[in-house]
């Protein structure tokens, strides 16, 4: 393996950033343009909602196997393939007014996120070391929550001033560089002794219970808890997931090692990241609720929602710096808690108007704060504890659960709004709705504070 060169530094710090930014800034703003996208291919709302979820559908389903193939084949190279699959998808999405084409890119850039996000998180894992490789660690995480942060703003000032296609044609100018930026990086994978077979069917396996539950998790709502189909995809999950575990135990070289699972480090980190990532939810139950009730504009619920990005850049670093004095625990439990108190603050919705919208970006900055504590102490502990030659497994694993964890978060919060505001009222519904957020968020600090080991971060290295 190469990565004894000194590859490190700010460019390619910047270029692992601007990867990531493809899919957080570029193909998440999808989520706030989908009346105009509408307008441009005079689709029906049904196929404009798969359109939105392709994305995030395919990257969940597709990044644990990506985080392996970047093991076995290279991460470069996986990151390169995601790059250029990035560029495909925007093409495809802007290129005619074809429903199919907008489908078909949407799915590739799930397949590009999918490859990118494990492969740039074992680079920085590889090429970086101790206080450098948590400096870039939190410019990684500064791109994917300030990009999720900026996106719907930056989406609404694109689509209506320019047009919604220049946000792919950006992102396609964005890549193109990113790839000049990385053409001299060497490549670094896992060290194999021997040569090993592709695990094909447990891909397979993998793949399909994924899938399964990812689209109970999205579509059960729509379709209906109790609907056959939803119940099918239940057991379709159960079963094939079980097969997939014992198969797996019989591999000598499996897609997914199970050994992972048996750090309290990793356990316990990837945990309290699937409970902190349904906090996504608070953002769509949000914006659907202030909409709805104050008759905002989606750009103007989208600028209140500005200060949960200012959060996370005001404290990443402050995390950051927390992990290298103390113990990873420490900023990792108080983000918990800050983003449960600015849970807490934005479930006042029986508050008088204005009070509420001041409590709202109060709320959203505790918010963003606490993320920002939160990130790179905890993507830095589940990656620091897992052997080099399972970094970008281990590295799907984490964000795939983050994935999954904001479409469970979605699907919660919103359905016991939508409930709650047929049968009882809509200010009650968004209150019970935040609390239910809430205790997830205190979940994951108990998560936290219980699963994952004291230790010092200064005593890993």
């Amino acid at each position: 393996m190469n990565s004894k060169m000194t590859v490190g530094g700010n460019k390619l710090i910047l270029a692992l950033v601007l990867s990531i930014l493809t899919y957080w800034l570029f193909a998440q703003s999808f989520l706030n343009i989908g009346p105009l996208v509408q307008q441009t291919y005079t689709t029906s709302d049904a196929l404009l909602n798969i359109a939105v979820s392709l994305t995030s559908l395919f990257t969940g389903v597709f990044m644990v196997a990506a985080g392996g193939f970047a093991d076995k084949f290279g991460r470069v190279k996986i990151m390169r393939i995601g790059l250029t699959l990035s560029i495909i998808g925007s093409i495809l999405v802007i290129i005619s007014d074809f429903t199919f084409l907008l489908l078909l890119g949407r799915a590739i850039q799930g397949f590009s996120a999918a490859c990118l996000m494990p492969a740039t998180i074992s680079l920085i894992n590889t090429y970086y070391h101790d206080k450098e490789r948590h400096k870039a660690l939190s410019m990684w995480s500064i791109g994917s929550y300030g990009g999720t942060g900026l996106s719907s703003v930056f989406a609404g000032l694109i689509a209506t001033y320019i047009g919604w296609q220049w946000i792919f044609i950006a992102s396609i100018i964005v890549t193109l560089i990113v790839l000049l930026m990385i053409k001299d990086v060497p490549e670094a994978k896992a060290t194999q002794s021997h040569t090993s077979k592709f695990d094909f069917w447990g891909l397979v396996l993998f793949v399909i219970s994924t899938l399964s539950i990812n689209i109970v998790i999205t579509q059960g709502g729509d379709i209906g808890w109790y609907n056959p189909t939803i119940i099918i995809l239940v057991l379709v999950f159960v079963i094939t997931l079980t097969l997939f575990y014992f198969y797996e135990k019989r591999k000598r070289e499996p897609l997914i090692d199970f050994s992972l699972f048996s750090s309290r480090y990793f356990i316990g980190t990837v945990t309290s990241n699937f409970l902190l990532n349904t906090s996504i939810g608070a953002l769509a139950l949000y914006n659907i609720f202030t909409q709805q009730h104050f008759h905002l504009t989606g750009f103007v619920s989208g600028l209140i929602t500005l200060p949960y990005m200012f959060g996370v850049l005001i404290t990443i670093r402050i995390g950051e710096r927390m992990m290298e004095t103390h113990e990873a625990k420490k900023p990792m439990k108080l983000g918990s808690l800050i983003v449960t108190l600015g849970i807490l603050l934005l479930s006042l919705s029986f508050l008088p108007t204005p009070i509420y919208i001041i409590g709202s970006l109060i709320g959203f900055l505790c918010f963003g704060m606490g993320l920002g504590f939160f990130a790179t102490p905890g993507l830095n502990t589940a990656v620091v504890h897992t052997p080099k030659e399972k970094l970008g497994i281990a590295s799907g694993i984490y964000k795939m659960v983050a994935t999954i964890g904001a479409a469970f978060g979605i699907t919660i919060f919103t359905t016991v709004y939508l409930v709650i505001d047929e049968h009882v009222s809509r200010t009650t519904g968004s209150f019970i709705a935040f609390l239910v957020c809430a205790l997830f968020m205190f979940l994951s600090f108990i998560s936290t504070r219980f699963i994952i080991p004291e230790a010092k971060e200064k005593e890993l290295f």
